[in-house]
């Protein structure tokens, strides 16, 4: 009978791990700071003296904003590389400065890096939307081939007050490539020492 090893999957815990989401807005940039907290999940094949390499990790944090008018911001959240996969769960909320009307939205959907296109997977990503406004939205979509963005769209003669609750998780699929992973511009703790 042939005896075949796998490998380990270690969870190495983060927080208080500081992001820089950049939004822009007719060609003007603004910086958001937030600390998030998640997984990481490493694997390092059984018996084997290579380095560990990364499977997996989520990301969650909250941002909160302000914006006037039909003006729209699209947020740089997801760096993407060849081979990765991720899993969007976003909530977003807001009302405008009365309170008198207001907007829920709760995301589903992901997508994967091709090499040439981060098209979604099965085509479109799940909103499920409650809203008191007319034009008020968000949605995800692909920012060339590096990232995925949040668009949040607001409507004319209103000030909204914004609170969103970013949730991803990645995958990396380095257990079907070579190994590695981890993605440009990722901000997750490195692998823990070995136990």
């Amino acid at each position: 009978m042939a005896v075949i090893k796998g490998f380990l999957i270690r969870n190495n815990k983060y927080d208080g791990v500081r992001a820089v989401i950049v939004a822009s807005q007719s060609s003007i940039y603004n910086y958001y700071y937030t600390e998030a907290q998640g997984d990481r999940y490493y694997f390092t094949i059984t018996g084997s003296t290579a380095s560990k390499s990364m499977e997996s990790a989520t990301f969650e944090s909250y941002l909160s904003f302000t914006m006037s008018g039909a003006n729209t911001y699209d947020f740089t959240l997801i760096p993407m590389s060849t081979g990765e996969t991720c899993f969007i769960e976003t909530k977003a909320s807001c009302v405008n400065t009365s309170a008198s009307k207001g907007y829920l939205v709760d995301t589903f959907g992901g997508f994967r890096h091709a090499g040439s296109t981060l098209p979604i997977i099965g085509s479109t990503i799940n909103y499920t939307t409650k809203t008191d406004f007319t034009t008020v939205g968000v949605t995800f979509s692909a920012s060339g081939t590096q990232s995925i963005s949040m668009k949040v769209t607001g409507q004319t003669s209103e000030t909204l007050d914004w609170d969103v609750y970013i949730k991803y998780t990645k995958m990396f699929h380095t257990l079907t490539s070579s190994p590695g992973g981890g993605g440009g511009g990722i901000i997750y703790p490195s692998a823990p020492a070995e136990r």
